[in-house]
């Protein structure tokens, strides 16, 4: 799986947390390479680390995996692309 691998504490705990290519290229509309998942996760921050939270909220376990459908409530202009 092509993912930027994030560690981010949670309630004391360290949450491994692998967001996949796709959530960065039609969710975040970044380019297609690792260089551009990271800018894309230094700038979009906030939004991923709650869709983490949020996941690890739901289901408690040391590695969680973001999906685009973390995405559908957070209000940020994430929206996949029409067409």
């Amino acid at each position: 799986m092509q993912a930027v691998d994030v560690f981010l504490d949670i309630d004391g705990k360290s949450v491994r947390a692998l967001i996949p290519r796709e959530v960065f290229e039609h969710r975040l509309r970044s380019g297609p390479d690792p260089g551009a998942w990271l800018k894309s996760y230094e700038e979009n921050a906030e939004v991923l680390n709650t869709a983490i939270r949020r996941r690890f909220a739901a289901r408690p376990q040391e590695m969680v995996v973001v999906r685009s459908s973390d995405f559908d409530s957070l209000g940020a202009d994430t929206s996949e692309p029409e067409g």
